[in-house]
């Protein structure tokens, strides 16, 4: 029997050098019309001006003809940006901006609308900074804040994948109370010909919470051998300085000692520099396979079947914090270890370079485990809220 649904369409709004991140994010309303949308009876469409608008002439700006095509039918504005703003239109600095000033004043006007917009922290190469651009995007940013907007940052696809699973979903709720709460509501019910919910399986809880469980067991197990490695290297480093100390304060200075301690040093930091990139991807890829199964299950989580699966979240939630605690440890014991090398004087080459090859993977492996905390939290508080249906 076809199955009646509220039907949402999202506009993804962007610059066109964020190729990879819109090609995504179309497969990501698939999921999510496969999990959130099948335990609430939810549909997601998605607008974009590759598949929504077409060549075409004006006498005015070639965005009016973008927005002609698209429209004002959206429920959800959904932003965009790294190092391009785009290019200046007739009304505002660039397209990206004038669909967002489009959509600002719909809500100003009392419209049961979203906006969630992001910035890519990924650092711009060199050769590709745009200075101009740049300082639009911080006057953007300003803009932002000015109409009390909270935007968020990611680090790469993968980051944002990650963060809209859930922020989609926590914004869909709002739009579905605000439906309930106001007296006359915009009609968007539409009777599918098709049973959305024949398009999946029965989900496996089970099978969920199981790989739920080894890849958090695998994170913690990354997340040690980081956590032991730094205390090595900070062991060692610390026997080492104690050693130059000692030389300093010899009536005769030296020179192939200290060498000799400069290079085992720089050998030390080699070692601890190949452990972090052994590490990293085991937990970035455990992390993110752990994030996903963990988002799709409490996207499949209603007051309809909330009984059943009481324990399990119960279970996932314990797991969350447990991960919570852990991560700031790593990031504490890294960051100790990450001033005294800054500090370190270049004092003999070989040390150098190894000295910025470690500081360069600690940047890298600091920033992955801050998100990651912040993930963290975030699902904590989609737990929890589930708990409370």
């Amino acid at each position: 029997m076809p199955k009646k649904f509220t039907q949402y369409s999202i506009l993804l709004s962007s610059p066109m050098d964020l190729e990879s991140e819109r090609n995504e994010i179309p497969n990501l309303i698939n999921e999510l019309n496969k999990t959130y949308g099948k335990s609430n009876d939810v549909h997601f469409d998605l607008i974009k001006w590759e598949t929504h608008s077409a060549p075409g002439i004006t006498l005015q700006h070639t965005q009016q003809i973008i927005n002609e095509d698209i429209g004002d039918e959206y429920d959800i504005f959904l932003g965009i940006i790294w190092k391009k703003f785009g290019t200046k239109t007739a009304v505002a600095e660039s397209g990206t901006e004038e669909e967002f000033l489009r959509a600002l004043k719909r809500f100003e006007n009392g419209e049961n609308i979203q906006i969630l917009f992001y910035f890519k922290s990924e650092a711009i190469p060199v050769d590709e900074i745009i200075p101009e651009q740049i300082t639009k995007i911080k006057n953007f940013k300003e803009v932002l804040k000015e109409n009390n907007i909270l935007y968020w940052n990611f680090n790469n696809t993968e980051d944002l994948i990650s963060q809209l699973r859930i922020h989609l979903p926590k914004r869909t709720d709002n739009l579905l109370n605000n439906s309930t709460n106001e007296s006359t509501t915009k009609i968007k019910s539409k009777v599918n010909s098709l049973d959305i919910s024949s398009e999946n399986e029965e989900i496996g809880v089970l099978d969920f919470i199981i790989q739920f469980e080894d890849y958090t067991a695998n994170i913690n197990l990354a997340l040690n051998n980081i956590s032991e490695a730094t205390n090595i290297i900070g062991e060692e480093f610390t026997n080492k300085t104690a050693e130059l100390d000692r030389i300093k304060n010899l009536p005769k200075f030296n020179k192939n000692l200290v060498t000799s301690i400069l290079g085992r040093t720089a050998k030390s930091i080699d070692n601890y520099t190949n452990r972090l990139i052994l590490e990293s991807p085991l937990y970035e890829e455990n992390f993110e396979s752990a994030i996903k199964i963990c988002s799709i299950y409490i996207n499949n989580i209603n007051k309809d079947n909330i009984d059943e699966n009481i324990n399990n979240l119960t279970s996932l939630l314990e797991e969350i914090k447990s991960l919570k605690e852990n991560i700031p440890t790593v990031i504490n014991g890294m960051e100790g270890f990450y001033d005294v090398m800054k500090n370190w004087p270049n004092v003999y080459s070989v040390l150098t370079k190894s000295k910025n090859k470690l500081l360069n993977q600690l940047d890298s492996l600091r920033s992955t485990l801050k998100t990651s905390y912040n993930l963290t939290n975030e699902l904590e508080g989609e737990l929890e809220y589930k708990l409370k249906l």
